[in-house]
């Protein structure tokens, strides 16, 4: 109900007052209300007595016609100041009733009328021999409630007073004044004074509000500083950027550009160029026909990345630029354009060098590939005449080898021969053997590197393959008196499908290397079962020997071809196939050939492969 110009003081002391007037008002209601209640009764009461006084006093007087008395009487009860009128009649008597009455206007005046009886002797009966009507007046009741509105009114006045004193003072210093204070404060850090505080009088609800300012102004001044910091790293990162950086409004007008920019186009500072305040197409010279395929593209798409462009500047140079632009929607300004240009001349004048190069490589290639092609083709040619050779050598070594190790065979069995003679047809048995075995060699590395090695999977029995390999070295390892050792896992399956002859080639060779190198000791094979699966089972087998070992550098190169990593003493005989070949083929069967040794003390060669079962 109040104005909303007041001050909170004001509104709050009015608000106070009202609610006090109000509570001191209904106090007063109330007791003015019970005084005057009270003074009525009072009053009733005092008019009942002065009846029955009066009933009682002027009995005998009226029965013994005694007007004297009578006068006397009513003049004792007028002098009741609260009596306004008296009147006695006689019953029976034709005579005016005696009164008594002051001349003053009475306001609710209170009236009472009685009987007056009179009892003529003892065992009598009263009976009435009069009446009287008495009026009394209800001024000093009235004055009394005046004087007790007087006495409210004073105190609703003087605790109006208190109330309002006592509120304007504790709201001046409890609140005004603390948010004056606060209000300066803001208008301090509304003029720029960030980071001001104001000291804490009390922990109240004022000193919480306190609190927050300070802490507000404290965050501000950091935001402020973090913001100049923020413009002073954005105003040197487009100064001292070394792409060409501009602004422009909505219409092209140059509002704003870089050092880079500026040096780009010709002027010295960029304040020449801002100084005529040069649309975007008077800055640069551009094709008409260019410039409106971008703005048009620019308007279409708003967003523009990396435009190549060849302008020329106002001093006469022709530029290839790149330019990447777009438009911002300003509340203020409207539209504005902002954009980077990055210098490509040299970039340019590079790709039509490396186009020039690009033509000429694709020439010099077209040439290498031609020159290839028939490279390929005569390579092709040679190796096509590689394997009709092989093929043909093959036949034409076997067939006399064949026939030599068969007459021997047969020149063995005749015991007419002297002992000289046999020792010499035994060289001549072992030296083709021998001779087949290195044409084998060489035939199964020339058909592992054609890639014409097909391995045939076949049933085999596992074990007892490897035990007719170990019957084929083991006259040897005999003859070096060494121990020869086999350990089966019981739980090798009895059958399984697997190019047998390819893996006893390579079981074979291992066995035969570690005999050839194994001056002492023994020599091992072992094959395990490591996982067995549903329809196939996983092997490992490994052989060990106590050799001489091999050395870390003559390890790196075992496994390739015509490598021999032993003395010149033990390579006689030998064409460094055995190991390559044994490794091409294992690679064909999943697996891989591994070597743990040591110089002196022997090696390890072990490989693990996947057979499936054959029922």
């Amino acid at each position: 109900m109040l104005p909303k110009t007041l001050s909170i003081q004001t509104r709050f002391i009015a608000g106070i007052a009202m609610a006090a007037s109000i509570l001191v008002v209904l106090i007063g209601w109330y007791w003015t209300a019970r005084e005057e209640r009270a003074l009525t009764l009072a009053l009733q009461a005092r008019a009942d007595r002065t009846t029955q006084l009066v009933a009682r006093g002027f009995a005998g007087p009226i029965w013994n016609l005694d007007t004297a008395a009578m006068s006397t009487l009513l003049d004792a009860v007028m002098a009741d100041p609260e009596v306004h009128e008296v009147e006695v009649s006689a019953l029976g008597v034709d005579a005016e009733p005696m009164r008594r009455r002051r001349d003053q206007l009475l306001v609710e005046p209170l009236e009472r009328r009685t009987d007056i009886l009179h009892q003529a002797a003892p065992q009598a009966q009263p009976a009435p021999v009069g009446r009287a009507r008495l009026v009394f007046s209800r001024e000093p009741v009235l004055a009394a409630l005046n004087q007790t509105r007087l006495l409210v009114a004073s105190l609703l006045a003087a605790v109006l007073a208190a109330v309002m004193i006592t509120s304007y003072w504790l709201v001046h210093r409890l609140v005004a004044r603390p948010v004056a204070a606060l209000g300066a404060l803001a208008q301090r850090v509304a003029g720029g004074e960030l980071g001001a505080t104001l000291p804490v009088e009390r922990e109240d609800e004022i000193g919480t509000l306190t609190h927050r300012f300070n802490s507000m102004s404290a965050q501000l001044q950091r935001s402020a500083e973090g913001l100049r910091l923020s413009e002073a790293r954005y105003r040197s990162l487009f100064e001292n950027a070394t792409e060409g950086i501009f602004q422009a409004d909505g219409r092209g007008r140059l509002l704003g550009l870089n050092r880079a920019l500026a040096q780009l186009l010709g002027f010295t500072r960029p304040s020449e160029a801002l100084a005529g305040r040069l649309s975007l197409r008077r800055l640069v010279r551009v094709e008409p026909a260019e410039f409106r395929r971008i703005a048009r593209a620019l308007a279409r798409h708003r967003v523009l990345q990396q435009v190549p462009m060849l302008v020329g500047t106002l001093d006469g140079r022709e530029l290839w630029i790149e330019l990447s632009v777009h438009i911002v929607a300003a509340a203020e300004e409207g539209l504005r354009i902002e954009g980077m240009v990055s210098d490509i001349t040299q970039r340019r004048l590079a790709e039509q060098e490396l186009t020039q190069h690009r033509d000429h490589l694709e020439e010099l290639v077209a040439e290498r590939t031609l020159e290839l092609n028939q490279a390929k083709l005569r390579a092709e040619g040679a190796n096509q005449s590689k394997s009709r050779f092989l093929a043909t050598m093959s036949h034409e070594f076997r067939t006399p080898l064949n026939a030599i190790l068969g007459f021997a065979q047969l020149l063995q069995m005749d015991g007419s021969l002297s002992q000289a003679q046999s020792g010499k047809i035994n060289l001549i048995r072992d030296s083709g053997e021998h001779l087949l075995s290195l044409i084998s060699d060489l035939l199964d590395m020339a058909s592992i590197e054609a890639g014409k090695v097909r391995l045939m999977p076949a049933a085999v029995d596992l074990r007892g393959l490897l035990e007719v390999a170990c019957d084929s070295v083991r006259l040897r390892a005999e003859e070096k008196r060494l121990q020869f050792r086999v350990e089966l896992d019981p739980e090798l399956p009895t059958r399984v499908r697997i190019d047998g002859q390819r893996l006893r080639q390579v079981v074979l060779n291992l066995l035969s290397n570690a005999v050839k190198f194994t001056d002492q000791g023994w020599i091992s094979l072992s094959a395990r079962v490591v996982a067995r699966g549903t329809g196939s089972v996983r092997l490992r087998l490994e052989v060990a020997d106590s050799g001489i070992g091999i050395g870390a550098e003559p390890l790196e190169r075992l496994f390739q071809p015509f490598e021999q990593v032993s003395d010149a003493s033990r390579r006689d005989g030998g064409t460094g196939l055995g190991l390559s070949i044994s490794q091409q083929l294992m690679r064909l069967m999943d697996s891989q050939i591994e070597v743990r040794t040591t110089p002196g003390q022997g090696s390890c060669f072990s490989f693990e492969v996947e057979l499936p079962l054959q029922s």
